[in-house]
């Protein structure tokens, strides 16, 4: 079988019309990280402190205790002063150190302020006491007698729990912050795997593959008349194919690694992304809360839709196992893709025509559902994954463990037809 699929491979490799294919989409890799490298300079990290709310607290029940609660928030502010000028001057142990500070007082405060039970709401927040303990910041919850109306919204919290938490991991891991377009060893497989991959992988997958049925017909059916060999050839036929796809996709990326090894290193393999657990672990959506769009709000390398920065399923993932199950998705994908490409050229006479249904059906897929679509039928449109970095790190309202499970089926039923096809074949 390997002696067959190798073949098929170099083959592959060997023809003109492939290299020109391999070395245009090298181009635009090399292309895409030198914009993103410069744009990385110009991005904030995080996203900003949200503040500490007065609006509930009055003086009236205890004036002294009033003015205490004051000088904190005064001394709070002026904390995010000195901690955002840090930004902007790179001096990041202390960003880091002012961005815990704030997200430990801003979530302890949501905590005094609402009226939900602690211990049903309120995640991690064992964690935050021990981080207010360790920074040695102020027990803000003295003040609560103060408050004279609490609120029932405890979004606010998530935010501030998680920024909390994604710091203190820096500062213990000894890491400097990054921004969502930041290039190095690290992040390279992710970045092209989430600004290229999601376009070109189909396109790439149509046009390497599309001219296989001519040249494959000359030996198509003496092969399928050798005993026991008719079973497997869909099975070797298809390992090729997606090993070839997968060669010209990974190996660039590997390269890329490399170099950039020398100049950056690679320990941001150990950063910190937050992801959507939920959507992970099982078929669950994020809650759109009535939205009709999504707004974006970076947290270094995710790129996450405000919903889902204020829900408490966001948990932190370290960078490498984070594009392992990237790099699964694209995988599943990319065996998808070329399974959708074989049967249409099986079931299509014209391999132009075939290729132009494969593009157009899945081009049609694309639009039913953009990468913002919040429609529950589009849970079974292969495209809703087509992006398997955008479904686990977030903005996707479609989850990594949904697309793992529906591209699977997709390509088990395309896998079955495809052996029909091949029974089809008269020898």
């Amino acid at each position: 079988m390997w002696t067959y699929v190798l073949f098929n491979i170099k083959s592959n490799l060997k023809r003109k019309e492939n290299l020109i294919l391999i070395v245009l989409f090298i181009i635009c890799e090399i292309a895409l990280l030198f914009i993103l490298n410069t744009k990385s300079f110009t991005e904030s990290p995080y996203q900003t402190s949200l503040g500490i709310s007065i609006a509930s607290v009055s003086q009236k029940n205890d004036p002294k205790l009033y003015q205490e609660f004051m000088d904190e928030v005064n001394l709070i502010r002026q904390t995010i002063d000195k901690g955002e000028q840090d930004g902007k001057e790179k001096n990041w142990k202390s960003y880091c150190e002012y961005k815990v500070t704030v997200g430990v007082l801003e979530a302890q405060w949501y905590m005094v302020t609402s009226n939900m039970p602690n211990d049903s709401y309120f995640e991690h927040a064992d964690v935050l006491e021990e981080l207010r303990k360790e920074y040695g910041l102020p027990d803000l919850s003295q003040y609560e007698k103060l408050i004279v109306q609490k609120s029932n919204d405890i979004n606010l919290y998530f935010s501030s729990m998680q920024q909390a938490r994604y710091f203190d991991y820096l500062l213990k891991h000894d890491l400097t912050p990054i921004t969502y377009s930041y290039v190095d060893a690290s992040s390279v497989s992710l970045q092209i795997a989430r600004y290229i991959l999601p376009v070109v992988l189909p396109l790439l997958v149509g046009l390497l593959l599309f001219q296989q049925r001519e040249r494959r017909a000359k030996t198509e059916k003496t092969i399928l008349t050798i005993s026991g060999v008719k079973k497997k050839y869909v099975r070797w036929n298809l390992i090729s194919d997606v090993l070839f796809v997968l060669l010209v996709v990974f190996l660039p990326v590997l390269v890329y690694m490399i170099v950039l090894v020398p100049f950056k290193g690679v320990s941001n393999l150990i950063y910190p992304v937050l992801y959507y657990k939920p959507g992970f672990t099982g078929f669950h959506y994020w809650d759109t809360q009535g939205l009709d769009h999504i707004e974006l709000v970076a947290s270094g390398l995710t790129n996450m839709s405000v919903n889902q920065f204020t829900t408490p399923g966001m948990e932190l993932m370290p960078l490498w196992q984070c594009t392992l199950f990237v790099a699964f998705g694209i995988v599943m994908s990319t065996t998808f893709y070329v399974l959708l490409i074989t049967v249409l050229s099986k079931l299509m006479k014209n391999k132009y025509l075939s290729l132009l249904v494969f593009l157009v059906v899945l081009g049609l897929c694309s639009l039913a559902s953009p990468l913002g679509s919040m429609q529950k039928i589009n849970t079974f449109n292969p495209m809703s994954y087509r992006d398997f970095g955008m479904n686990l790190l977030g903005t996707s309202y479609f989850g990594y463990f949904a697309g793992i499970v529906i591209i699977g089926l997709y390509s088990v039923i395309l896998y079955l037809v495809s052996k029909w096809c091949a029974k089809k074949v008269r020898v």
